[in-house]
Formats: structure tokens, C-alpha cells, sequence
């Protein structure tokens, strides 16, 4: 009985060393989904790579790894690069002085052939708390200007693709207030659509998924990030952690009315550095007309 406890006691320790330490600090994986767009037409495939919700931070994510992570990025040839917001640890259990300079100046070797884009998470806000009470820029913001990168704040860019143009329209964050999906947000889907003047194909970058079932027809691909799928899955139960009581877009590919989400599991954490059974991922989405 002794020696069973000590088996049980064992693969419990194993088990936690395991979730805290080799999944979040030592895996990545490549999570590629294909998506055909009847609106596609004769464009040429566009292949999108994303890098969402960092959360960078010595020992799991320390400056080196984001540089590694940001090569490992740019050798599956990206059309289209983007980030999905959340750059710095959202828990406590760092350690150094790692800001959001150095973390989005390691992410600007991060490089797609039709460019780079960004959006701002919930974090940026919130580590910024003064920046959002006082309606502007946070660090993140100031950061990815500072350094080149095009940040996409309920705001469209046309995208010259071969076969036909493309639009990608990004939102400003949906939650920097510390609120659920109802609360109120910077994000402004009318405004960012109002620049948009054809009816080309638009891709949506959202860090929160919950807008998905209101997006506009026209927004044929929402990517968004956020809720790290969970960070624990056990068999098919996910997530285990949740942002928010009301979320319901946790994870992987959704599919409404000729719209697709697809929500990755990003690379970092929030609340504690834990991640079992869903390991940093780099997400990677092609987009196609149908065969």
C-alpha cells in the first residue's frame, strides 16, 4: 500500500514539474489550420503566421526565447506576420527587469512578405492601468510605434495580394477596463470597417474572441488569441482556465453563417506559469479559395 502511495505521490511530482516547468518553458508547437473562403476567388493563398499572447518574462519566456520564437516564426514563410497582443507576463512569477522595449524590439525581426501587424491585449492595459484611465497610449502602444511596428487600432490596411487585394482590419482591445465580454472597451468595429471601401475579403484581428457572432459578413477570418485554450487540457475537457465565466470561444476553429474564428493557444501564461496538454504555440493559417 506504502509503495503505491509513493508511485502515486511520484507521478504527482512528475506530473507538476512536468505543467510548471517543461510545457511552458521548454515546448512550442505549429498549429496549422486551412481555411477556404468562397470570396477568395482567384487570389493566390495567403499564408498568415501569428504570435499571440507572449507574456514574456524570465524563466519561461525570457528574451532569448522570444528571439527563438520569433526565427522559428519567420522560417514558415509568412505572407502575413501578426500579433496578437499581451507582450509582458500577466503573473508575478518572473523575475528581472524584462520591459515591453526589449520584448517588442525582439519581435521586429518578425517579418511578412505582404507585412507585419499588430494588436493590443487586455494586459498591455492593465499593466498600464494610468495609460487607460487616461485614454492614451500605453508602454506596448509607444513600443511597437517606436520600433516600426504597424499597430492596426480599430483601423484597416489594404493588403496588394496576387490575384486580388485583401483587407486586414484590426480592433483595439475589447476588455482594458478588467471586465468580462459585456464591459466596456476601446474596440470600435464600425470605425475600423468604415475605412474599408470594396468588398474584398477582410481579415479581423481581434486579441478577444467574443465578438465573433456580430462580426460582419465581409470579415471572412477572425483571428484572435487570449485565452491560451486554457492552458490545462485533461481528455477533451477545455479550457480548465478560463478569462471569464461567460467566454465560449476557448480554443481551435469556430464556423458561422460562412464566417471562420480561429483562437490560438499562444505562447504564455496568465495567473501561474502552468501548462498541461496545451503547449506554446506558433498558429499558422492559410487561407484559400475552395478546391
Amino acid at each position: 500500500m506504502l509503495t503505491i502511495l509513493y508511485i502515486g505521490l511520484g507521478a504527482l511530482l512528475l506530473a507538476l514539474f512536468y505543467a510548471l516547468w517543461i510545457e511552458p518553458a521548454w515546448r512550442l508547437k505549429i498549429v496549422r489550420y486551412r481555411v477556404e473562403v468562397p470570396q477568395w476567388g482567384a487570389r493566390a493563398p495567403l499564408r498568415i503566421v501569428i504570435i499571440s499572447d507572449l507574456h514574456a518574462g524570465a524563466p519561461h519566456i525570457p528574451l532569448s526565447r522570444v528571439r527563438r520564437i520569433t526565427r522559428k516564426a519567420n522560417r514558415l514563410d509568412p505572407d502575413l506576420a501578426v500579433l496578437l497582443g499581451d507582450y509582458t507576463a500577466a503573473h508575478s512569477w518572473t523575475w528581472g527587469q524584462t520591459g515591453k522595449q526589449e520584448i517588442i524590439g525582439a519581435l521586429k525581426a518578425f517579418k511578412g512578405k505582404l507585412g507585419t501587424f499588430a494588436v493590443l491585449g487586455n494586459h498591455d492595459w492593465w499593466q498600464d492601468w494610468d495609460a487607460a484611465k487616461e485614454l492614451r497610449p500605453c508602454e506596448a502602444q509607444l513600443a511597437l510605434h517606436e520600433h516600426g511596428i504597424p499597430l492596426l487600432d480599430n483601423e484597416a490596411a489594404r493588403l496588394v495580394h496576387t490575384g486580388g487585394d485583401v483587407w486586414i482590419v484590426g480592433l483595439a482591445d475589447q476588455r482594458p477596463f478588467d471586465e468580462g465580454p459585456e464591459g466596456e472597451g476601446f474596440d470600435d468595429i464600425d470605425q475600423a470597417m468604415a475605412s474599408v471601401t470594396d468588398d474584398a475579403p477582410v481579415i479581423l484581428l481581434a486579441h478577444e474572441p467574443d465578438l465573433f457572432p456580430n462580426v460582419p459578413a465581409q470579415c471572412v477570418v477572425t483571428l484572435s488569441g487570449h485565452t491560451h485554450g486554457g492552458q490545462i487540457r485533461i481528455g477533451n475537457r477545455s479550457p480548465i482556465i478560463m478569462a471569464a465565466e461567460q467566454e465560449t470561444f476557448s480554443y481551435g476553429r469556430y464556423d458561422a453563417d460562412g464566417r471562420v474564428l480561429i483562437v490560438s493557444g499562444g505562447i504564455g501564461c496568465s495567473e501561474i506559469p502552468v501548462r498541461f496538454n496545451m503547449p506554446p504555440e506558433i498558429t499558422v493559417v492559410t487561407i484559400c479559395a475552395p478546391d
